[in-house]
């Protein structure tokens, strides 16, 4: 069995995170969909349902700030690719816990906002069955 030495090894470990984060552009693109499917069943729902004025907005509410996190992280993801770079290649930057920071902000950003949306899905759903099953009032009653 041969050993990589530490260079090449922290070279392959960087080149997957490149990879990695360049995924995690997709993931963005990703949840911007689910954040406008959102917004569709929202539209679709809001004139039969009168009762649950309030719930509908508490979802608007809840999908404008999981797009404001989305916006964000848009912009920060291909930051820390250029961040990232120099650490690859030739000319190696030394690495500090500026590196680390700013990785696990962008993981924490990313896992935290996937759980919300997932979160945030369940329960619209959850609405919409409940609008559809006649369980608001509605106004074409």
């Amino acid at each position: 069995m041969s050993y990589l030495s530490p260079d090449t090894e922290l070279e392959t470990e960087l080149q997957e995170l490149y990879i990695l984060a360049r995924h995690w552009q997709d993931d963005i693109s990703f949840l911007e969909d689910e954040a406008r499917f959102f917004r569709n069943i929202l539209m679709k729902y809001d004139d039969i349902a009168t009762e649950s004025i309030g719930t509908a907005a508490e979802f608007r509410q809840k999908i404008e700030g999981q797009e404001k996190q989305l916006e964000a992280l848009r912009s920060a993801v291909p930051e820390f690719l250029l961040f990232l770079e120099p650490y690859l290649g030739n000319d190696k930057k030394t690495m500090d816990l500026t590196f680390l920071d700013r990785y696990n902000e962008l993981q924490n950003g990313l896992t935290a906002l996937f759980a919300g949306i997932k979160k945030t899905k369940k329960e619209l759903f959850a609405y919409a069955e409940a609008v559809m099953a006649g369980n608001v009032i509605s106004s074409q009653s």
